[in-house]
């Protein structure tokens, strides 16, 4: 029975309803595009994004992993000590060279310790307030590394897999340009030396492709149930003023006078009758 009144309420007030639904297509075009007003523009916001993965090598030019009297903690070491290197400014800043992006639109997280308790794992403030910072980049690194292995594993995040492949790939390369650099200023001798090798290009593709979609129609869903539920109290409280205004006019009409048809009697005025008729 309320369903069936709701219904016929919102049929008599279908202006209204229309209204509401120009509304709340406006609300999911802003949610889902950036509107420009001068000059006037309309860009598509990047709900949707890509990503991509890849791995780094920590090994030496003659490959310790080919000879097995080599030991690999030493390279295990390097591998963890590379990985929070990589997050760090000067090591985004060649990545964002050799990607060809925005040094300013990379943000970037080493690994965490796999052996340390949670509460210890958690960001400190400091770093908290760097990575909110960061969520509002469009690409985005994060590296992790297993201590017993010399292995890096690399994950971009990109508005597109182009983008998000290119990043991934731009590690390793501007990783192994720093370390080859260090090494011809220091020239170590060549069983010393360390290598980064890349295992395989990275791979990546699109991840939420229809997010633009379903935001748009979340929000007009949620506009125009929003309008429409209001539209009920609305009416009740604008039905309830006109019964009271209605109200209010039929006492003021059925108001008697003082002789009790809105006339003043001669005798209750304390005139005689020609004075009453003069004054009338």
């Amino acid at each position: 029975m309320e369903l069936a009144r709701t219904l016929n309420l919102l049929w008599q007030r279908r202006r209204l309803v229309a209204l509401g639904a120009f509304i709340a297509v406006i609300a999911a075009v802003l949610a889902t595009n950036r509107v420009g007003i001068f000059p006037p523009s309309l860009e598509a916001r990047t709900n949707v994004f890509a990503t991509a993965s890849t791995q780094v090598l920590i090994d030496t030019p003659d490959s310790a992993f080919a000879d097995v009297s080599n030991n690999l903690e030493p390279l295990d070491t390097r591998a963890a000590v590379f990985a929070r290197f990589l997050a760090s400014p000067t090591a985004r800043m060649l990545i964002a060279r050799k990607a060809k992006l925005p040094y300013d639109g990379i943000e970037a997280q080493g690994p965490y310790d796999q052996e340390l308790p949670l509460f210890e794992q958690e960001p400190t403030a400091e770093r908290r307030s760097s990575q909110i910072f960061g969520q509002k980049a469009l690409y985005r690194l994060r590296f992790e590394n297993n201590p017993n292995i010399p292995i890096i594993a690399i994950f971009a995040q990109a508005p597109t897999t182009d983008e998000a492949i290119r990043l991934a790939n731009a590690v390793p390369a501007a990783l192994g340009g720093y370390i080859g650099r260090l090494q011809a200023e220091q020239n170590p001798p060549r069983k010393e030396r360390l290598e980064v090798r890349r295992l395989g290009s990275a791979t990546g593709g699109i991840v939420n492709g229809k997010a633009n979609i379903e935001i748009a129609f979340l929000v007009l869903v949620v506009v125009l149930a929003g309008w429409c539920m209001l539209m009920i109290p609305a009416n009740t409280i604008a039905r309830g003023w006109r019964e009271v205004r209605e109200e209010e006019q039929r006492t003021s009409r059925r108001k008697p006078g003082p002789n009790g048809n809105g006339r003043i009697r001669a005798e209750d005025s304390g005139a005689t009758a020609p004075e009453y008729q003069r004054t009338r």
